[in-house]
């Protein structure tokens, strides 16, 4: 669970789906299944809980609501698309002249394994690039796990209010998705990498490779 998670531990609602909508999609057009998707995976991953809502899921609440608003409009309602403007501080207007697409597109250095989900590596080059200064071979890295696409992901978790992009270092596909996760953090956590003080419980004083090592270690022959 992470602790600074202002949404821990309550279900997920409509407002609450709106503040990870901004957070996760501003300035994207993105399918809704996919804003449904990551947002559900994003509250649970961070402690939340799941929907109580039986017949309207909350993003689709909270989309409408974000619509009337000008936070959100779907131009072509059939196509599923939405886009998430960027307000700007006054609230007297959208900016939608960020980034391009082509210019955020991530990929990932190396991906391994086979499955329909997968255990995720990504870090700063600011993280790498000190510790190479310092000689170390070992830098902060994220480990995370998704059920849909990885890329998507890390791109929807470090889009806005970063210095830089970070770099995949490793993508690995698995059907045993949590057992994966839980048996990499795990092992890293006895070897007492795991950064102390990161928001949240995901940061390693690790690197791509040496987590592909404790891959193949318990999960190579599998």
């Amino acid at each position: 669970m992470n602790d600074q998670y202002e949404y821990a531990e309550k279900s997920l609602t409509p407002r609450i789906a709106q503040h990870l909508i901004i957070e996760l999609f501003t300035g994207r057009t993105v399918q809704k299944q996919e804003i449904i998707n990551v947002v559900d995976e994003t509250h649970i991953e961070r402690g939340g809980l799941p929907a109580r809502a039986r017949f309207h899921h909350p993003v689709t609440l909270a989309l409408s609501n974000m619509k009337q608003e000008g936070r959100a409009n779907n131009p072509n309602p059939g196509d599923g698309n939405w886009f998430i403007p960027s307000i700007l501080q006054d609230g007297e207007g959208v900016d939608d002249g960020g980034v391009s697409s082509e210019e955020t597109d991530l990929d990932s250095e190396r991906t391994i394994g086979s499955g329909e989900s997968s255990v995720y590596v990504y870090y700063f080059p600011a993280y790498k690039h000190l510790a190479e200064l310092q000689g170390k071979q070992v830098w902060p890295c994220k480990i995370g796990k998704t059920r849909y696409d990885a890329i998507d992901r890390v791109r929807s978790q470090t889009r806005t209010a970063l210095p830089e992009y970070p770099i995949i270092g490793l993508i690995i596909k698995t059907d045993k998705l949590r057992l994966m996760e839980t048996t990499i953090q795990g092992i890293l956590k006895l070897q007492g990498k795991q950064k102390q003080d990161a928001p949240g419980t995901e940061w390693f004083i690790t690197s791509p490779s040496e987590v592909e090592q404790v891959y193949e270690s318990n999960f190579g022959n599998s």
